[in-house]
């Protein structure tokens, strides 16, 4: 009795495993079917958002005119897009130089 229940318990492990591959294999399958249709899914949104994108916009234009025609200077500063090596190591243009010997010269005379 004990041999007879052994060898169904032995038939019936294959047969178990043989079962659960073939669900496994089956769960594969609508996985890929369900993944195949996110793709889709996705692929269509994402074209749907670039003709969106795509399309021109009407601009509408907008002119600022001043009414007093005045014009207002603010002083600048030219260091401050400028890297901390350009700054020490700026040298002025040959010309401003002659220029400023020129003047220096000049206020002496007088």
């Amino acid at each position: 009795m004990k041999k007879q229940v052994m060898i169904a318990m032995m038939t019936l492990i294959p047969m178990t495993s043989f079962a659960k591959v073939a669900d496994f294999g089956s769960m594969i399958s609508e996985n890929a079917a369900a993944q195949k249709q996110l793709h889709e899914s996705v692929r269509g949104n994402l074209q749907e958002t670039r003709e969106i994108a795509a399309k021109p916009e009407a601009r509408e234009k907008i002119v600022i005119v001043e009414a007093s025609g005045t014009s207002y200077n603010s002083p600048t500063n030219k260091d401050f897009m400028r890297f901390a090596k350009e700054k020490s190591a700026a040298q002025p243009a040959q010309d401003k130089q002659f220029d400023r010997l020129a003047n220096e010269i000049r206020s002496m005379d007088q």
